[in-house]
This record gives C-alpha cells, sequence and structure tokens, in this order.
C-alpha cells in the first residue's frame, strides 16, 4: 500500500467533522492562511456537523490536525501541509463524482467572499479552483477571474499559464460573445495571442488573430 492510502485510512477514522474540514483545507493548496480556510468552512460546515452537537472552532480543528503531523503552523496565522502526500491523501476524502463540483464550490466562495486585496493574492488557486471540470460550461464570472489571471501571469511573464487561462476564458464565454461581451472577448483572445507569440506557437497565435479580425461588428481601434 502506498503513502497515501495508509494515511487515508488513519484519516477516516477521524470524526466527520475533521475529515470536512480536511476536504475543505485541501482545496487551498500547500498552504493557507487561517481568514481563508474560516470562510471556507462556514459555509461548508453544516455538511459535516450534527445540529444538535456542539460545533469545534477553526482555530481547535487547526490544531487538531497540527496535532496529527498534517499541518504546521509557519507563521502566526499560516498554515502549511507537512508533506505533499498528506495534502493528497485529504483530498482523496472527497467523492470522486463529487470532487470536481466540490472544488468549483469552494472556488466560487472564494470568489465571492475574498476581499478586493485577498482575491487579488489568490487569484491564481481560485480560477484553478472554478476551472475543475468546466466542459460546456458557460459563466461569465468565470470568464472574469480568467481573465483577471491571465493578465497576472502576463505580467510575471507566465505565459503558458497566460495562455492556459484565456483559453479557458474563451471557452466559457457565450456563443454570441462578439455581441453580449465584445470586450472581454477581444481582450481574451488579445491575450491568449500574445502568449502564443511568445512561446513561439505561431499557428495558434493566427488563429486567435484571425478571429477577431473577422469580426465585423468589432471596430479597428478595438482590433488593434
Amino acid at each position: 500500500e502506498n503513502v497515501v492510502d495508509l494515511l487515508h485510512q488513519k484519516m477516516v477514522k477521524l470524526s466527520a467533522e475533521v475529515q470536512g474540514f480536511l476536504q475543505c483545507a485541501a482545496c487551498l493548496g500547500a498552504s493557507f492562511d487561517v481568514e481563508t480556510i474560516e470562510i471556507v468552512w462556514q459555509h461548508k460546515k453544516m455538511t459535516y456537523v450534527d445540529s444538535s452537537e456542539a460545533e469545534t472552532g477553526t482555530e481547535e480543528l487547526l490544531m487538531t490536525l497540527v496535532e496529527e503531523n498534517y499541518l504546521e503552523n509557519t507563521e502566526k496565522k499560516k498554515y502549511r501541509w507537512i508533506h505533499d502526500k498528506i495534502q493528497q491523501a485529504a483530498s482523496s476524502l472527497i467523492e470522486e463524482e463529487s470532487l470536481a463540483s466540490f472544488r468549483r464550490s469552494i472556488g466560487e466562495i472564494l470568489y465571492r467572499e475574498l476581499s478586493e486585496n485577498k482575491l487579488e493574492a489568490s487569484l491564481f488557486e481560485v480560477a484553478n479552483l472554478l476551472n475543475t471540470d468546466t466542459t460546456g460550461v458557460t459563466n461569465i464570472e468565470y470568464v472574469q477571474v480568467n481573465l483577471m489571471a491571465a493578465e497576472k501571469a502576463r505580467d510575471i511573464s507566465a505565459f503558458d499559464s497566460c495562455s492556459d487561462y484565456a483559453a479557458k476564458g474563451i471557452s466559457m464565454l457565450p456563443s454570441d460573445k462578439w455581441d453580449s461581451h465584445p470586450e472581454m472577448a477581444v481582450k481574451l483572445y488579445s491575450l491568449a495571442a500574445e502568449a502564443e507569440r511568445l512561446l513561439g506557437r505561431h499557428s495558434k497565435m493566427d488563429i486567435y488573430c484571425k478571429e477577431v479580425l473577422a469580426q465585423k461588428s468589432i471596430s479597428t481601434l478595438q482590433k488593434k
């Protein structure tokens, strides 16, 4: 048996509340702060806590995971997984068929609840959560997050990521995007084309450019 399986077997012996907390924390990356897990847990805890039982506070749940050697307190109000295998085991507690919707729901909570500054700091993590299995999804809020993430990735010269976020944003635009959301569409296609050019993938760049240039409803100024 591998390490993740052994850790999973140990975790399922914990209370439903602690298991639920582990599942939420597993979606927040290699490290997270108390404020972020608190926001998520406030929305998710009733799924795991019996209304007849006293709730355990967030800090107490975090201390339980520290005592179990799953998390460590790195600095004031910040925690990280002691090993990535532990995070994987915590994630494996989530039913496989509901993993995508669970991750997306956490992304939606963070998108709605985080302050502007906190969202900016956690933008890639939130985008990645929202982007879990979005086949056939049309969602302008998700598109907006991917546009912001693509711009941030470009600004730090992470062009592969910029390309991925722009493409994901484009995939979730409605079919009438050039009429209903022309500015957003132009920004995403432009970011995607720029990223592909800088990655040396000129055939992909041409596809994005031709799509924009073919739109008669878009002004010459916008196309530039």
